[in-house]
């Protein structure tokens, strides 16, 4: 089990607390006091709460791959953040990449737009 759903229907009729992704034999074994704890510590996931929330996959050189871009008010703690930027740099080679095709790409279509609306290319 990876904690994915079958469909979109299946997620929307399921919760999304940490709990319910749990196999049963697991959380049968849990206590009540344990369930209440993994609870509190994990909280509901509400994607409602980022007001920007993209989801993108795409099948590119025969793999999929998946983009998500999430924004909102930020609600992590300064120790929280700290931990993450060690874990999760912002200069990989994979993360450089992607900025790197993406802004050759805006520029891309920024050209083509401006080829086609000026006397360049007639349509």
């Amino acid at each position: 089990m990876d904690g994915s759903y079958a469909s979109a229907a299946d997620a929307a009729t399921h919760s999304h607390t940490l709990l319910d992704r749990l196999l049963p034999h697991i959380l049968g074994g849990l206590t009540v006091e344990q369930r209440d704890t993994i609870a509190a510590a994990s909280g509901d996931w509400k994607a409602a709460a980022h007001r920007v929330n993209l989801r993108l996959s795409l099948s590119l050189l025969s793999k999929r791959w998946c983009f998500t871009v999430l924004g909102g008010l930020e609600r992590r703690t300064a120790a929280r953040r700290s931990i993450e930027r060690v874990r999760d740099p912002i200069r990989t080679a994979g993360n450089m990449a992607f900025i790197v095709v993406t802004a050759m790409t805006f520029c891309g279509v920024a050209a083509a737009a401006l080829l086609f609306s000026s006397s360049v290319f007639e349509y």
